[in-house]
């Protein structure tokens, strides 16, 4: 049987050669990115919060930067291609970044999220596999042993890559 690893908000987790699922908990706004190389055996699953450290101002001292996107994305790469990933042969896939249609669109964090993230992996000549970014609904994801990633919006299956 598969040992579920919870990824927490904020943080990310490689595996080589995976016996573990690698799973988020609900997301709203924020953002899962998942990595596999099917080649390697490596996959990692990254749960970002806010796009850039410079929305909170001065107020980052002790948040790690693998909490924002802008911050975290080179640690997150480097991390999967020092565990044997290469960057050619990453499956990307992003989740969540909900937008909830009733909030004003200067509180859409999920919509932010969801631009610098593609922003980010654009300006590292690198584009996403598949996504389910900017639902109104909280999401879920995971990723099997397999390397298979599956995306999960308010309890029904909406798609595996």
């Amino acid at each position: 049987m598969d040992v579920e690893v919870i990824v927490e908000k904020g943080q990310y987790t490689i595996v080589k050669q995976p016996q573990e699922k690698l799973e988020t908990e609900s997301l709203g706004s924020c953002v899962g990115l998942a990595g596999v190389d099917p080649e390697a055996e490596v996959m990692g699953l990254w749960i970002f919060v806010l796009p850039a450290a410079k929305i909170l101002s001065r107020r980052t001292n002790g948040i790690s930067p693998s909490f924002f996107a802008a911050e975290g994305i080179d640690e997150f790469l480097k991390a999967l291609e020092e565990a044997g990933a290469e960057r050619e042969r990453l499956k990307l896939i992003a989740a969540g970044g909900a937008r909830f249609l009733e909030a004003p669109t200067i509180f859409d964090l999920g919509g932010l999220n969801a631009s610098m993230l593609r922003k980010l992996l654009k300006d590292r000549g690198l584009q996403l596999t598949g996504e389910k970014l900017g639902r109104p609904f909280p999401t879920k994801v995971w990723i099997e042993p397999s390397g298979k990633v599956f995306v999960k919006i308010t309890g029904v299956e909406e798609r595996s890559w």
